[in-house]
């Protein structure tokens, strides 16, 4: 048993060299302890230094507990711990071990409580205690499963060290599961070759696959495994494991009845274990020589040998030494029990006082509800009689607003009608006048007897009658058409010619524009399909959706001139189109088929900026100046087209201009 206490040994130093990497400097004393566990490892690789190892690791727990420095203190009580494993002094180990490993649960340190269980189930292994061993590599396993392994280079040291605990486990005579051992001892030899310490790898896993052969007596397989693996200890300067493989090859040569060879190697085995004070091995060696000297018959030399053993085991296995440890366990079994009573306790107190809390909390919160419920009560209904007022003005107001949208509309309509009508009335004036001046000369003419003469000038009276009938027509139209916008007429469909009713609005809103502005001039272009005909709309909505996005069209070219000056040519639109299935043909018509026709109003002014684009159809958003504009244009538009079950649409890019488009359902 002795080769594996300086393997468990050479575990807990690299584990603890490696995690305390993770550590920062807190100050020189800490550095002071940390040259003094370096030192212990250095030790450590030495079995007759154990004395020095043993004296440099109580100053570095001394000195750590002075400074408070917790981590020193933890790692100089692991080593302690492992020391005393390794001398046989198991009372003392697993003292120490038990209260660093409150600390390290205390501290939720998982790394460290997995290097502990391991020298810990080494202790339980060695007085056969298989529960506490198998409870042990149980919340080993725990910790590996659950990610618990922090602050090393490499977690494989870990997991290995885990298989030589669990390989070693089922190759006990109460559990023999031989399968087990193997597979455990082939998975450290598969993953440990990889790692920084290959060369101990390979002696735990080639000396440990050599005893799986022993057991199942193919002893030139095992005799071939345990040289690989005593080589490989010498090549590793591991004298502990050396002898501890040497031994159990003696025992396979005796097995195998070479019994010359086991003499050799059990003596050598004995001398080393002497030599470097190994106790453990002391004693497995001095049973091997017995049973050597039983098959001899040499019954003296066996006495001899098999007291030597005896002295060990009574050491390990005696009943002071078992009673001190299962005393230590059960008594930090039972401080955690307390401490958890404890726990329960402080628990069921805090709870019942949250409970008293919250009864008086809940009689409070309530009472305030109370209030607060009957202040917002009151203050609602004061809100309500509030919003309802407000609620009214806004109504009025938006009444107002759109009224005034109306009267602003009518009032652009009535300039371009004045403007319009100004010229079939001076058509009539002038006409009226010419026919005045030719009848008194036809009356001249008929006083003098020239009839032909007379009766040439009747002709041009007649033609000139003819034109005040016609100019006087036009401004009849006009007129009627003024009244039928200003009207809210009668809200009913009717056929409608589309192309007429936008290029009398187009003229209509330019002019009324050119009445406010005399120096403004623009370019029309109009692009009507004939093959519409007349549709069913309301042509006085319809008529002020147009006139509406007219006026902007031509505002918004108004404006870009201002800017650009004569370089730019004000430029406005109006067509219309019609789905294919709208087009007359033979049959059916489209008003049998029904259809969509698009009315197109396009200009080359600003452009409307893409942030704005989707708020411009909302009620009282405009971009024109205060004072000018309220908003309702477009809104109003929007909502008449969505009623004859159409929809607006609109393109535009800056700095080019925009084209709104009028899809209406027929």
């Amino acid at each position: 048993m002795k080769r594996q206490l300086f393997i468990l040994f050479g575990f807990l130093a690299l584990f603890l060299s490696t995690a305390a990497q993770d550590y920062n400097k807190a100050n020189e004393d800490s550095n002071y302890v940390k040259d003094l566990l370096a030192r212990a490892t250095a030790f450590s690789a030495d079995a007759n230094k154990s004395d020095s190892l043993e004296l440099v690791l109580k100053k570095a727990k001394l000195f750590s507990e002075k400074i408070n420095y917790a981590k020193g203190v933890h790692e100089a009580t692991d080593l302690l711990a492992t020391l005393y494993f390794v001398k046989g002094e198991l009372t003392h180990s697993l003292n120490f071990l038990l209260d660093n490993e409150a600390a390290a649960i205390a501290a939720g340190d998982s790394t460290l409580l997995f290097i502990l269980l391991r020298t810990e189930s080494k202790i339980y292994q060695s007085i056969g205690d298989i529960n506490m061993f198998r409870t042990a590599l149980m919340r080993r396993q725990f910790i590996i499963d659950n990610n618990g392994i922090k602050g090393l280079k490499d977690t494989s040291y870990a997991v290995i060290s885990q298989y030589n605990s669990l390989a070693q486990y089922y190759s006990l005579k109460q559990i023999n599961k031989p399968d087990s051992t193997e597979y455990y001892y082939r998975k450290i030899n598969s993953i440990g070759r990889y790692t920084e310490m290959a060369n101990l790898w390979e002696q735990l896993s080639s000396g440990g696959i050599g005893r799986i052969f022993l057991e199942k007596k193919k002893y030139d397989s095992a005799i071939h495994y345990l040289r690989i693996a005593t080589a490989a200890a010498l090549k590793g300067n591991r004298i502990d494991n050396y002898y501890g493989f040497t031994l159990t090859m003696a025992d396979a040569f005796r097995k195998s009845g070479q019994l010359d060879s086991a003499f050799k190697y059990s003596y050598a085995s004995y001398n080393g274990a002497r030599q470097y004070a190994y106790p453990s091995l002391l004693g497995s060696s001095s049973g091997l020589l017995a049973k050597l000297f039983i098959q001899k018959n040499k019954y003296d030399s066996a006495v001899k040998y098999m007291t030597v053993e005896r002295d060990y085991r009574d050491s390990i296995t005696g009943t002071e030494t078992l009673n001190s440890i299962q005393f230590l366990t059960n008594e930090y079994q039972l401080k955690g029990l307390e401490k958890q009573r404890e726990k329960e306790e402080a628990i069921k107190q805090y709870k019942a006082t949250l409970k008293n809390y919250f009864f008086a909390g809940g009689v409070i919160l309530l009472l305030l509800v109370i209030g607060l419920m009957y202040r917002v009560n009151k203050q609602r209904t004061k809100s309500k009689k509030q919003i309802e007022t407000s609620y009214n003005d806004l109504k009025a107001t938006q009444a107002q607003l759109i009224q005034s949208e109306k009267m602003a509309s009518l009032g652009e309509l009535t300039a371009g009608i004045a403007h319009e009508i100004q010229n079939p009335l001076n058509f009539v004036n002038n006409f009226s006048e010419v026919s005045k001046e030719l009848l008194e000369e036809m009356k001249t003419e008929l006083d003098n007897g020239n009839s032909g003469d007379a009766k040439e000038i009747a002709i041009d009276v007649i033609q000139n009658l003819e034109k005040i009938n016609h100019h006087g027509k036009r401004a009849d139209a006009i007129i009627k058409g003024m009244l039928q916008h200003s009207q809210s007429g009668t809200g009913k469909k009717e056929p409608t010619d589309i192309n007429a009713l936008c290029d009398e609005y187009l003229r209509l809103s330019y002019h009324g524009l050119r009445a406010k502005d005399k120096s403004f001039n623009a370019t029309l272009k109009t692009d009507f399909d004939e093959s519409i005909g007349k549709i069913n709309i309301v042509p006085q909505d319809i008529g002020r959706v147009i006139m509406n996005l007219l006026t902007n069209a031509f505002y918004a070219v108004n404006e870009k001139k201002k800017l650009c000056g004569d370089n730019y040519q004000p430029t406005v639109t109006v067509s219309t189109s019609c789905s294919p299935r709208l087009r007359r043909g033979p049959v059916p018509t489209f008003r049998e088929v029904g259809g969509e026709v698009i009315i197109t109003i396009k200009d080359n002014g600003a452009g409307i900026p893409q942030n704005i684009i989707d708020k411009i159809f909302q009620p009282f958003f405009t971009t024109k100046p205060t004072g000018q504009g309220t908003g309702l244009g477009l809104s109003l538009a929007y909502d008449i087209v969505k009623a004859h079950g159409g929809q607006v649409g609109v393109d535009t890019k800056e700095g080019e201009g925009s084209t709104f488009s009028l899809i209406i359902s027929v």
